[in-house]
């Protein structure tokens, strides 16, 4: 088959859990599939590259992706689905998966799909519906108009992918026979490979420093522990608009010798900071899967994850077996931490079953399911199966 991945952010020069789930499958799939990944030419040099069997297609130089809120521009949206009609319209494809936010190029892939007769396959990594409205709270014209975008896009596709439960629940599509769930993966053989970091953290947190990440609760809680454990280390990995914000919270609480800003690092060291720390800390209120969440857990760092109504993080942990769900203030992220650190013993048995749930997620297994997707079949298993559960109110 010839496949194409559209996405306008590129691994690994963008880092989140919608460019990986495409570098993935790519590599996996490259042997028997002319694999192209179609997005903004975030790469020097020609438009079209070969990088690891995979062929990568700039259809322009990006704009920048988020505004000084923090969010998703209108503006950049719009370009790429100016940008990505023509290029897709140009070339034949068995297959497109098309990552559905934003949601206006997924709109321009249907269109060039249905005109090249490929088969259309839309990816959902999350579901906003009413949380658009909280999102922007100073837009509400923006908002509506996103909604209604989004709850169109549903209808988008021979084939809806969501990447857990919670989000195909949020999407009200539980009786569609169009849609799979089909999870997010682990790349098992590179944690097991990597050499723990040298310096390793007890609480740890991998993510873009955005508000809905809450990253200030980390703080606060770890503010509250140090009396009682004087060691006390914190690793954040990542950047975003936040950074110096939370550095100054981090100094202004007194714990600033205590917790260092990593930035965004190579990918080849997000592994090894796993397996140098302890705990994984999410205190993130909104998440589409939690890829952070199945790395630690495969890595044997026990995460520690914290309940919202918009946030599919929490099916990945079994409370107090292979992981922590506590509700979203510093005071429970404190008590959760300190239960653990305080006993070794229990932290042992959790972190070994956090290593068992995170083996059950191998990307190897993952992309086998989603080329059966592509294939038009339907895949009974339990990394590809129809929406069981719903989580959205």
């Amino acid at each position: 088959m010839r496949i194409a991945l559209v996405y306008d952010a590129v691994y690994p020069w963008v880092a989140g859990g919608a460019e990986r789930r495409f570098h993935e499958l790519g590599q996996r799939l490259r042997d028997r599939h002319e694999v192209h990944l179609v997005g903004w030419q975030w790469w020097d040099g020609p438009a079209r590259i070969e990088r690891d069997g995979v062929t990568l297609h700039g259809v322009g130089r990006p704009p920048a992706l988020y505004g000084e809120d923090g969010k998703r521009t209108v503006r950049e949206a719009v370009a790429f689905s100016a940008r990505l009609l023509p290029f897709l319209l140009r070339h034949r494809w068995d297959v497109i998966d098309c990552s559905a936010t934003p949601y206006l190029p997924l709109y321009t892939t249907a269109l060039a799909a249905r005109v090249r007769g490929a088969r259309l396959i839309a990816t959902w990594h999350e579901f906003w519906g009413p949380h658009w409205d909280a999102y922007l709270p100073h837009r509400p014209a923006v908002a509506r108009v996103a909604r209604w975008l989004e709850s169109g896009g549903r209808r988008m596709g021979d084939r809806v992918v969501a990447v857990s439960d919670f989000t195909a629940g949020a999407m009200g599509m539980s009786d569609n026979p169009r849609l799979e769930v089909v999870e997010n993966g682990v790349d098992l053989a590179g944690i097991a490979s990597a050499v723990p970091a040298e310096e390793g953290a007890d609480l740890l947190f991998i993510g873009r420093l955005i508000d809905e990440k809450r990253i200030d609760l980390l703080l606060e809680a770890a503010s509250a522990l140090v009396d009682r454990f004087p060691r006390l280390r914190v690793a954040i990995v990542g950047d975003g608009p936040e950074r110096a914000a939370l550095e100054a919270r981090a100094a202004e609480l007194g714990i600033g010798e205590r917790v260092r800003f990593h930035g965004r690092i190579p990918a080849a060291e997000v592994p090894r900071l796993l397996r140098a720390a302890q705990l994984l800390v999410m205190p993130s209120v909104r998440e589409g899967y939690g890829m952070a969440v199945a790395e630690a857990q495969a890595a044997g760092a026990v995460p520690v994850v914290v309940r919202s109504p918009f946030s599919a993080a929490p099916d990945l942990v079994r409370h107090d077996i292979d992981g922590l769900v506590v509700e979203p203030t510093a005071e429970a992220l404190a008590a959760a931490i300190a239960s653990l650190l305080a006993d070794p013993a229990r932290l042992a048995t959790l972190s070994a079953a956090a290593r068992t749930a995170g083996a059950a997620r191998d990307w190897d297994a993952l992309a086998l399911r989603m080329e059966r997707v592509y294939r038009g079949e339907t895949a009974d298993d339990p990394l590809t199966r129809p929406v069981r559960r719903l989580r959205w109110s």
